[in-house]
């Protein structure tokens, strides 16, 4: 293989894309399309790619063969290193965080993870609950497919002129944005486009289009040598737009697989071919010893790109399992986190840049992953049995909740605010004789209890509320609740709004919808608008992931800022009482599910009070 010149301008890029992959796998509000950093560096593992088999000495199908397990040689060792060894700690320290990851361990080795995510309906967007190590693979095994492919292609078509094989790759690479845009009409499988092989190779593909077109990029440069303020104007829009991307794009909206995701990656393509012809044609002169530390610590993430990337998403992954019931400043594990990621990092890069006997290492790993998983079969998963009854619980409460609305209508007539004729004249219910209490104040007196069954109540929400449906009943018979798995804040004023031009709204509205992750402030002044003069009731949420802090802090604004509208603080009360969640740290059990009752009764009487 000829010598290669080094592009120090793409490890800077890699640093800035794995920087925004890191934040988004920690901080996913705060950097929403940080995921889709991850086709730039599909569409820079394209270009370099094709520039190395463009370099290749030999022109025989062997010559492919080798280069393909050259390229397996340098990704899989350190892979396979990171497998064992979380899964290791995981089964010493947390059964739970180990069963949740093992069944992905196999496809993560074998390269088709991304393949088993489609198979079993996962997204990357909502992990709630969910604590597998070994999600993010799917991008390794994808890579590697990717490789796999383009290299046999590459070796189909190498005897054709360069704009044959421009071509044949352009052919390649619509078929597969189509194919996106295509898949994306099923609003309800996000999870076929975002881990589809066929649907993503585009990006690849992208990458070495632009390499074959270097020519007509570095002429492009020479014309431009010398006007650089040109060039910054040229460049400096990609980079713009790409930092936009990354605070607004969002991975649920099929609509980003549709437009933004096509024209983000064709701007990432143009963004690396620019570069190249910049540096090669030395525009663009990178001199290390002038690196300040701010450059030079860039400069090291991009190096270590790779080893990043395979360690943090692990090391988040454990550090919101251990965390989920703590209230302490997350900045503190953020620091704690980067300092590990970058430590481990480097430890696999110095042991696995060194190591000499690959082929052996590959077997042996092999091996133990197999080991592990044949033990997770005799080894107590404590998640398994709760999350079982957890499911089926929803799944006999739903069926309940569909049955009692139907009855809503007949029945709401015999027990609301205007109909308390069994009381007698002296002991009507009445604002007055409610008091204001503490926010956990549970002894609830008989009269506060006839109050709350005097009340009609509309409830909108989640799981979590499915859950304690019964619970819910005992103090207010005279409720509507319109619940679903997964449900977002988003779609919180459609349900509510259906609702109301259906049924009717009740004297009470509980909204109880942040446990999936998202919300738009808007939403929560929708809701408002729609229950009109209602009273209106926000559940804040509780759980490991890292929007619960954004949430929350919308959610308790919003309260703060209108009238009428009130917080039940589950956060407050719940956070770090594990004992009342079931092994998601997400829905309440039996204990938890009447503490949630009780708050939101509380928080109602409260609401009345004089």
């Amino acid at each position: 293989m000829n010598k290669i010149k080094y592009i120090d301008s793409f490890t800077f890029l890699r640093a800035i894309f794995i920087i925004a992959i890191s934040i988004f796998h920690t901080r996913v509000h705060s950097l929403s399309g940080g995921f889709i950093a991850v086709n730039s560096f599909f569409v820079l593992s394209g270009f370099l790619i094709m520039l190395k088999l463009e370099s290749l000495r030999g022109n025989e199908l062997k010559d492919y063969i080798r280069y393909i397990k050259k390229r397996l040689k340098s990704l899989m060792p350190a892979l396979y290193f990171v497998l064992i060894v979380s899964l290791l700690v995981s089964l010493i320290f947390s059964k739970t965080v180990f069963h949740d990851s093992i069944k992905s361990s196999i496809p993560s080795a074998l390269s088709f993870q991304n393949i088993y995510q489609i198979l079993v309906g996962g997204s990357y967007f909502k992990q709630n609950g969910y604590f597998s190590m070994f999600t993010h693979f799917w991008y390794i095994s994808m890579q590697i497919q990717f490789i796999v492919i383009f290299t046999l292609v590459s070796y189909l078509i190498r005897k054709f002129s360069k704009n044959k094989r421009l071509c044949i790759l352009s052919f390649l690479s619509l078929c597969s944005m189509l194919l996106m845009i295509y898949f994306s009409y099923d609003k309800g499988n996000i999870s076929r486009v975002y881990y589809g092989t066929d649907t993503r190779i585009y990006a690849f593909l992208l990458g070495a289009i632009v390499y074959l077109l270097k020519d007509k990029f570095i002429n492009l440069s020479l014309l431009l040598k010398d006007k650089k303020e040109t060039l910054y104007y040229f460049i400096g829009p990609i980079l713009f737009f790409t930092f936009i991307a990354y605070f607004l794009v969002d991975g649920n909206s099929i609509y980003t697989y549709r437009l933004i995701m096509p024209a983000y990656t064709i701007l990432q393509a143009i963004l690396i071919g620019t570069l190249f012809s910049f540096e090669t044609s030395n525009i663009i002169v990178i001199n290390k010893r002038k690196f300040g530390f701010f450059r030079s610590f860039l400069y090291y993430i991009g190096l270590r790109s790779y080893y990043i990337y395979i360690w943090q998403y692990v090391i988040n992954t454990f550090i919101t399992y251990f965390l989920a019931s703590s209230r302490v400043n997350v900045i503190y594990f953020y620091i704690l986190q980067v300092i590990i990621v970058i430590v481990l990092s480097e430890l696999t890069y110095q042991i696995y840049e060194k190591l000499k006997n690959k082929k052996s290492y590959f077997f042996v790993s092999l091996i133990i992953l197999a080991l592990l998983n044949i033990s997770a079969f005799f080894i107590d998963n404590p998640k398994d049995n709760d999350i079982k009854q957890l499911e089926e619980n929803i799944s006999k409460n739903k069926k309940e909740i569909s049955k009692k609305n139907k009855d809503y209508n007949k029945n709401k007539s015999k027990v609301n605010s205007n109909d308390i004729s069994n009381l007698s004249t002296d002991n009507k219910l009445n604002n007055e004789k409610i008091k204001n209490k503490s926010y956990d104040d549970f002894n609830f007196t008989d009269y506060e209890k006839s109050f709350l069954k005097s009340k009609s109540v509309t409830a909108v929400g989640d799981s979590v509320l499915i859950n304690i449906d019964k619970y819910l009943r005992e103090f207010n018979p005279n409720l509507y609740l319109d619940g679903e798995v997964g449900r977002d804040m988003i779609d919180g004023p459609k349900i509510l709004t259906n609702i109301k031009n259906s049924t009717g709204l009740g004297d009470i509205v509980l909204i109880a919808l942040g446990s999936n992750g998202q919300l738009e402030y808007q939403n929560l002044v929708d809701l408002k608008k729609i229950s009109e003069q209602k009273k209106l009731f926000f559940v804040n949420t509780v759980h490991s992931q890292s929007w619960e802090s954004s949430i929350n802090k919308d959610i308790e604004k919003f309260c703060k800022e209108n009238d009428n509208v009130y917080l039940v603080d589950w956060y407050k009360y719940a956070k770090q009482r594990p004992e009342l969640f079931a092994k998601d740290f997400v829905h309440p059990n039996v204990e938890g599910s009447i503490a949630y009752r009780n708050l939101i009764e509380r928080a109602i009487l409260n609401a009345y009070s004089k």
